[in-house]
């Protein structure tokens, strides 16, 4: 398991073990239920990219989280393992800028051939339902920014890393979509109940072939560069087609 996590700490800054139990700044947990705690998170982030207002360091939280969320679901493609996420046991490292580092024990990492299928789709659905929608909530409502918009973010990250691994890796298609399925549709919530990362994206193929989904928000990056659109990226949807074929 080593080689393992040595590769999902190089790839998405998920470091797994007690060695790295020191390096915590903050706990989910804590960010869940202490608004002090996220307060003094933001603020620090907020100097790191200076940011014009705490409602976009909020935002750019959603953003860089997706690192994890990606890495969360690319481990379990790659390296067939899945993290239990549980808020307790997780913790971030606050790195320069806005950037975080994923603190996990050896643990909560579990090979997903020893575990059935059920358990596996509860560790998925308590990391978006008990991590992920508490911690976007929290910080949504300190921040003044819209959760939904944190979760958008991220749901479109794990879009294009889905089409990513589809081309990286195609001998396992199947395993890709059957996990991508799990983690954005509504199949492991009950009825009437919406997946909080389930959202529909527009799928641009621009003239010279290039293809990407399209944000449904803008994560408001451009805002850090005196809100000049020069600066938004390939995927934003405040951009015309025309720019977006100019980007990718």
């Amino acid at each position: 398991m080593n080689t393992a996590f040595e590769q999902i700490k190089n790839d998405h800054r998920i470091y797994i073990g007690s060695e790295y139990e020191e390096r915590v700044d903050v706990r989910v947990e804590d960010l869940i239920h202490d608004h002090l705690t996220v307060m003094n998170v933001l603020k620090q982030q907020r100097k790191g990219v200076d940011a014009p207002n705490v409602s976009i360091t909020g935002l750019l939280f959603g953003k860089m989280y997706s690192v994890f969320t990606m890495g969360f679901f690319q481990s379990m493609i790659e390296q067939n393992v899945i993290i239990d996420t549980d808020p307790s046991h997780f913790g971030i490292e606050l790195e320069e800028k806005n950037r975080m580092n994923y603190i996990v024990p050896s643990e909560a990492v579990h090979q997903m051939d020893e575990l059935s299928e059920e358990r596996v789709k509860q560790l998925i659905k308590a990391f978006i339902t008990d991590h992920l929608q508490p911690l976007f909530q929290k910080v949504a409502q300190i921040s003044c920014c819209k959760s939904t918009h944190m979760r958008s973010i991220v749901s479109h990250n794990l879009h294009q890393r889905k089409c990513a691994l589809e081309k990286e890796k195609p001998e396992l298609k199947e395993k890709i979509e059957k996990v991508f399925h799990w983690l954005t549709s509504d199949e492991l919530f009950k009825e009437n109940r919406r997946n909080p990362l389930h959202f529909d994206f527009r799928y641009y193929t621009a003239d010279n072939g290039k293809e990407t989904y399209v944000r449904r928000h803008c994560c408001m990056k451009y805002m850090l560069h005196d809100g000049n659109k020069a600066k938004c990226c390939a995927t934003c949807p405040l951009i015309s087609d025309e720019e977006r074929d100019e980007r990718l």
